[in-house]
């Protein structure tokens, strides 16, 4: 091989790294200046690239923090998507809260930032969407499993009920990130909302299933 197309393979071969070293990089300036606050100058900086790389790779700078956004969603909710898949409803949304909580005190200045973002009132539709559309199929879901199972009301509407559930949950984070709420009680909290949540719209098992879970809770408040 010439030495010429030896060069083009090691930079084609740098790119997935770099691309992984930007998005890391978005994420941590998320947590640290949050979303609305970061230019494409300050990722450039950080991330020791020029700016026309991260155009060349993204597209622009929502593009970048969307791609961020996305890698920590998805990394989070489709691994476990996929081990509770066999679970009952309220199994699962006991291991998607704890989740939740676990990361969220792990990383609370990227909760926080999120959040705020998130209930923003001049929010990308496209970077909310982000935020919020794993979480909303992830509880759709749950409801169409509810339903299939013959415990579901017949009033429920799936989409409008997750959208309102992420809703409510995020609002809960909010107000945790923001000291609100004591920090040993986000699990706790989240838990009884949702629970109270699914508790309302369904019938028989599943309803019991998650009646026993919110009273298991009640301890952590």
């Amino acid at each position: 091989i010439d030495p010429m197309t030896q060069s083009l393979q090691r930079r084609k071969s740098q790119i997935p790294a770099r691309r992984e070293h930007i998005i890391s990089t978005a994420r941590n300036l998320i947590a640290e200046l949050g979303i609305q606050a970061i230019t494409v100058r300050d990722l450039a900086i950080r991330c020791d690239v020029a700016v026309g790389t991260l155009y060349n790779q993204f597209g622009s700078r929502d593009g970048v923090i969307a791609a961020a956004l996305e890698v920590d969603f998805r990394g989070r909710f489709e691994p476990l998507s996929k081990k509770t898949i066999a679970l009952p409803p309220a199994k699962k949304i006991h291991e998607r809260i704890k989740l939740t909580a676990r990361d969220a005190s792990k990383l609370k200045d990227y909760t926080r930032a999120v959040m705020f973002f998130y209930f923003h009132h001049d929010t990308n539709d496209s970077l909310r969407s982000m935020i919020h559309d794993f979480i909303h199929e992830d509880f759709r879901d749950i409801v169409y499993q509810i339903k299939s199972s013959g415990d579901l009301a017949p009033w429920v509407r799936a989409d409008q009920f997750a959208d309102d559930l992420v809703t409510e949950l995020c609002s809960i984070s909010m107000k945790w990130s923001q000291g609100y709420i004591p920090g040993k009680e986000l699990e706790a909290r989240l838990m009884q909302s949702a629970c109270a949540s699914f508790i309302g719209i369904s019938t028989g098992n599943t309803r019991q299933e998650f009646e026993q879970l919110a009273e298991k809770t009640l301890s952590n408040i």
